[in-house]
């Protein structure tokens, strides 16, 4: 008869120091390792009672605790039955057919429930962007699903179009259609490797790329008027504005990374940060306009803006989200009052910095290094680091109005 222990796998600590939680399943002096989709550490597990527990410290409340341990306890009595299962029909088996058995039965893991624990796990490692991003997604799934449970084994190909035609019917963009089936798919994989899910893939036939949006950029004259404006009886669509132009003249610094910048990453006339999306590691000469936004907003806190509030990582992603949604409200207003045809976000400050440079000559290659990105494979390949000195000239020339 086969044995079957609960346990956390010492021999594969994550990055965040936490372990799998593992079932280890031996017969016939065999063992094997059936995964779960939980991640703990070493304080979240009892090992003699064999039972997650909750820790004041931890991200799931004494709630999420008790249905991790139902779900665990499922999971255990159906592993036992594929055993028992095969001992009638065959006879003889060997561990890895219990596993297989198990993956290949319909285990009851329900769809949205995955989802849930996968948002906690991306949480726990302060991932929050896709914490988020999978979180929008899940709600969006339990509306189409309204209420009903889905077992992961239920998703197949009809479910997948039934739902994306349930997206278009609500009138979304094609490419926020693609932005909840790329995530879908995402989670889908990931259970079928953490076997969740069996069987074949139900998105083979789904094309998923996003289609190209207009691009949004600003000319000369547009942006002289949103520097020329005077926004001093309405502070906000002030700060609004600043937030825009900082963002231009640092180069099209992202607007994350502006408001996270701290006043540390500013020394010797430069300003070093990595970027937050891909962690590449950027200077930016400090330009007069530059220097005149920070002293302007100079304020008690660390950062150079007052946008970031708490200690954890959590509340400071939220703090960055309110912004984000506030700056892009009151640009609209700022382009309204500047007569700007162009609807005004953050993102449109990067990209005019990068359409106005093309427009001087520039390499393409040049700006691709300027703007930090990492997707130009094909430049990237015959370009080595640029001296800054380069990338600063070419920025002063872009912000010289």
């Amino acid at each position: 008869m086969a044995s079957l222990k609960l346990l956390l796998n010492k021999s594969r600590m994550l990055q965040d120091g936490t372990f799998p939680l593992v079932f280890q399943l031996i017969h016939r002096r065999r063992k094997k390792l059936v995964y779960t989709p939980y991640r703990l550490y070493e304080s979240e597990f009892d090992v003699e009672r064999g039972r997650v527990v909750f820790v004041s410290s931890s991200v799931r409340n004494r709630k999420q605790v008790s249905e991790i341990n139902r779900t665990l306890r499922t999971m255990e009595k159906q592993i036992l039955a594929c055993s028992v299962r095969l001992a009638r029909e065959q006879g003889v088996f060997t561990v890895d057919d219990i596993v297989q058995a198990y993956r290949m039965a319909d285990n009851g893991l329900d769809l949205m429930a995955y989802f849930e624990l996968l948002e906690q796990r991306k949480q726990a490692q302060n991932k929050l962007g896709m914490a988020a991003a999978l979180h929008s997604t899940r709600m969006s799934l339990s509306l189409f699903v309204a209420g009903k449970s889905v077992c992961l084994s239920a998703v197949d190909t009809a479910f997948v179009l039934a739902y994306e035609e349930f997206l278009k019917g609500r009138g979304l963009s094609r490419n926020t259609v693609c932005y909840y089936m790329r995530n879908f798919r995402a989670v889908y994989n990931r259970a079928r490797y953490e076997g969740f899910a069996a069987g074949g893939d139900p998105f083979v036939h789904m094309r998923m790329a996003p289609c190209r949006t207009m691009k949004r950029a600003l000319d000369d004259e547009a942006l002289r008027r949103l520097l020329q404006t005077d926004f001093s009886n309405s502070p906000t669509l002030e700060m609004a504005r600043d937030l825009f132009l900082f963002s231009f003249y640092a180069r099209g610094m992202p607007f994350v990374d502006v408001v996270y910048l701290r006043k540390s990453n500013i020394q010797g006339g430069v300003i070093t940060y990595a970027q937050r999306k891909t962690g590449q590691c950027l200077q930016v000469a400090m330009l007069p306009q530059l220097e005149q936004l920070v002293k302007k907003y100079d304020n008690p806190s660390e950062y150079v803006f007052p946008l970031i509030s708490g200690f954890e990582e959590a509340d400071q992603y939220l703090s960055y989200r309110k912004a984000l949604g506030w700056a892009n409200y009151h640009l609209k207003w700022v382009g309204r009052r500047c007569g700007i045809s162009v609807r005004l976000t953050t993102y449109v400050a990067r990209h005019s910095w990068a359409t106005r440079a093309k427009s001087l000559g520039v390499p393409v290659s040049v700006i691709s290094e300027s703007l930090g990105h990492t997707s130009e494979r094909t430049t990237r390949i015959y370009l080595k680091e640029f001296d800054h000195s380069i990338v600063d000239e070419v920025n002063e020339r872009v912000a010289g109005l």
